[in-house]
Formats: structure tokens, sequence, C-alpha cells
């Protein structure tokens, strides 16, 4: 059964009606077993929702994430579905625009029995709550460490805040940067950067490292007031929770003022076409990346495997990148979601949230990495990161190094 992608344009009278976005559950059959089911399910099929950036700073890896999940979705279906039911992705661009991604949001309530991903942190911050009162499962929500206090949501890996504290670590421990120098912290207003700064600032101070903070926008694609700023401190690497062309922007302008420092990047930060820009020897030279999901260059996990070579068969000439695990995986968490609320008898939203919370560790084959743990609201479900160097050599432009969980990362927690 083909996805359907809804058009975005929303009347206001569905808009109206899409206030109240829960329905009582009824029975139906699912597998020779009564089945309990709720919004988005009927006896023949299961309709989640996809939230995301087709038209903002992020669109390039969306666009990418897209075609990977209605291939994943349109895999299971050929495979007999979930619980005797076809899937259907209902599609929606928020351009990442908060407001639009809660209209959106409301519009598609009622006829979704969960979102598998709500593209960035403040637009995924001003759905959060929303879904939270209508028992809606969220995943792929970009990370935000303010997503974990939500019981309804599942992070994809290790949040923005375990990330930074990551690279801060990997630059005491493996960059050479000393004790009692400067790093600088570039990172978008928001929960985004505002959690990646908090772990930054935390594994600073564990490893006796000042921070020279510097705060901008999604709108701030010429970086260089914050280059010079970050060369005239003298910092010794810099922490970057931003989009690929703030990137470009620091790595070419630091690299112009002679500043020959690391530069390490959250997950979205990165995007295989900066190495046609002409920042392209600057961030060879110094830009890595540090991310929850696995880069899409690693022979050694059959789930990234079998991620790229779906994304293959259904765009054999698409671009290719990071999110293209990451979709995977995304979907992945979703179906054993779905899976399991399926075997429990409660098709529900909400039977999906207790589905995903009481299913132990969880599996993905090294898109992620291993013995996540959701048990525990309000904490990361792992320490565990994937860091890559831009590199010519590795398809996707990121050559994996390694899986890290340093000591910052470990003795970090939220809420105290």
């Amino acid at each position: 059964m083909k996805h359907r992608v809804r058009a975005a344009t929303l009347a206001a009278a569905a808009l109206a009606l899409a206030a109240c976005s829960t329905t009582a559950p009824t029975a139906s059959g699912g597998g020779g077993d009564d089945v309990t089911t709720g919004n988005g399910v009927t006896d023949s099929g299961i309709t989640i929702g996809m939230i995301t950036d087709l038209s903002g700073p992020f669109a390039a890896g969306a666009a990418v994430q897209v075609t990977e999940t209605q291939a994943y979705w349109d895999q299971v279906n050929a495979d007999g579905g979930i619980c005797d039911r076809d899937v259907t992705v209902d599609v929606q661009d928020h351009g990442y625009d908060p407001q639009r991604a809660v209209t959106l949001y409301r519009s598609m309530a009622p006829d979704v029995v969960a979102l598998q991903q709500v593209l960035g942190g403040p637009t995924s911050a001003a759905v959060l709550p929303l879904a939270e009162q209508d028992g809606v499962y969220v995943g792929g929500v970009g990370w935000a460490g303010s997503a974990l206090a939500y019981e309804n949501n599942q992070l994809p890996g290790a949040s923005n805040a375990i990330q930074a504290a990551n690279a801060v670590d990997y630059m005491v421990d493996e960059l050479d940067v000393p004790e009692g120098s400067s790093i600088g912290v570039v990172y978008f207003t928001g929960d985004y950067g505002g959690d990646a700064l908090a772990g930054a600032e935390h594994a600073a101070e564990e490893r006796g490292l000042e921070v020279v903070a510097q705060e901008i926008t999604s709108q701030t694609t010429d970086l260089s007031a914050q280059a010079s700023a970050l060369a005239q401190a003298d910092v010794a690497g810099v922490v970057l929770a931003a989009a690929p062309t703030q990137l470009a922007s620091l790595a070419g302008v630091l690299s112009a003022q002679g500043a020959d420092v690391p530069i390490i990047g959250m997950n979205p930060t990165f995007n295989p076409s900066l190495l046609t820009t002409p920042a392209a020897d600057a961030l060879l030279a110094n830009a890595y990346s540090m991310t929850s999901v696995s880069p899409y260059d690693n022979a050694d996990s059959a789930g990234v495997q079998a991620a790229n070579e779906l994304y293959a068969s259904a765009a054999p000439d698409g671009a290719v990148g990071w999110e293209v695990p990451l979709a995977y995986v995304q979907a992945e968490l979703l179906k054993q979601a779905l899976e399991g609320a399926c075997e429990s008898g409660d098709l529900t939203p909400e039977g999906v949230v207790a589905a995903f919370r009481d299913g132990g560790e969880v599996d993905t084959e090294g898109v992620l990495p291993d013995g996540l743990d959701y048990s525990e609201v309000g904490q990361s479900p792992t320490t565990t990161v994937f860091v890559s160097k831009v590199s010519r050599d590795a398809e996707a432009g990121l050559e994996l190094l390694d899986q890290v969980s340093g000591p910052s990362a470990e003795s970090f927690s939220y809420g105290g």
C-alpha cells in the first residue's frame, strides 16, 4: 500500500474540528485476537504522522528522511503490515516554525496513532505538551533534553547535552585541547542550542576549561562576527549546535582568520553537500561530527547496511547522509512499539506509549548504541555517541572514528 502525503494546506473548519484529538477506543480484530483501537487505527489500516522541515534550515536532510521513511513502511506493508494492517504515513512540513507545527499537530492528532517524527528542538517543544495531553507517542524530536521529561517521547539516542559533553571530553582526550584553555560554543537559540550549551558547560567545568558562548538564530547565516570573537578569545576548539549553513560559514571564516582549531558539530550540523562549497578545505581539516545515530558509512552495522540498501532501492540517485540510518531507526523504534501494542491488545495511542516504555533494552543492530534504556523518564537513554571526521574518502562525507561515552557525559544529569 502506497503512503499518502497530504497537502499541508489546512482549512479553518478542519482546525476547529481538530481541537479535540482523542476518540473513544473500540475493539477490533487483529491477528485473530481482540485488539482495542483508537485514533489512527481501523480494521485495515494504521496511520502515523511525520511533522518535518521540508522548507526550512534542515530541508535537505529532512527530504532524505521522508524518502527513507516511506520506503521503510512500504517494506513493512509488503511483509504483512502491523497487526494485520497496512501503515500509512501522513507527512507535513512545518518549515521549522513552532506555531505551524502546533497547527499541523492539532489537525493531524484525531487521525494518527503516533508521530514518528517532529523534527527540530523548538518545534518539538511546542508540540510535545499537546501530544502528552492526548497520550500520543512522539519520536524523532531533535534530541532536545526538554523532550526527555515527557513520558510519550522516545528519543533516538543521546540527547544534545550528552552529545556536547562528549564533544568536550573528546577534545580533551583525543584532540589535545589542554586544561585551562577556552573553547567556543556556538548555538541556536532555543531548546536545541540551549541543551547543547548546558552539556558543554558541564563538561568544561569538569575538564577545567572556559566557555566562550555565542548565541545565534537559524537566520544567522554569516558567522563572521562570531568567528572573530572566538579567534580573539584564542579558543582551542569549538562546539557547534546549529545547521549545515552555519558550519560552513564558521569553518570558512575561522580558517581565513588563521584559527586552526577543531569544530565538533552536533547531530544535524553536517550535510555532504558542504564538500562542494568554498568551505570544503576548512571542513576537511578541522570538522568533526558528534551524532546519536551512526553515520551512513558504517560497514560494521547490519542495521545501517539494511537502511542504506533500502534507501538505494527507493532513490538510486538520491542524496545520501546520516539521515538515512536516522529515518530507518526512527521507523524501527516505532514499529517495535506498534508491535508491542498489538501483542498487548491495546493499539491505541496510549497503548503505543506503554509498549515502548515497557519494552526493556532496545536493539537497533548498530544504528544506535547498544543498551538503550527507556525505562527512566527524564534521562537520556544512553551516554554513548558516534564521533566522525569529515572526509572525502567516506561515502556521505563522514568517516566513523569511534563510539565514545566520556566522563563528563556520564556525570551529566537532567534535573540534578
